[in-house]
């Protein structure tokens, strides 16, 4: 079975940041924010399932639109770290 594509399911923090390319310390600011879901624990390794990131993503607001995000912050102006 060698070369077998296996999708992704899950990633670690320091790849769910390179995914969205930003730092991992700002992957944390986002779960802190609300903005990114929370990590599944599995022993003690912390992983995100890629089909909650895309999910919590898909609320983010558009650039150049305006509305509210429907995050659990909804009510909270949105803030894109630079």
């Amino acid at each position: 079975m060698r070369g077998l594509a296996v999708p992704r399911i899950s990633l670690n923090r320091t790849e769910v940041a390179a995914s969205i390319g930003v730092s991992p310390n700002t992957v944390d600011q986002l779960v802190r924010d609300g903005l990114l879901p929370k990590p599944r624990r599995w022993h003690t390794r912390k992983l995100w399932i890629t089909s909650e990131i895309a999910a919590y993503m898909s609320d983010w607001p558009v650039d150049g639109e305006t509305g509210e995000a429907t995050t659990p912050l909804a009510h909270e102006e949105w803030r894109a770290s630079v």
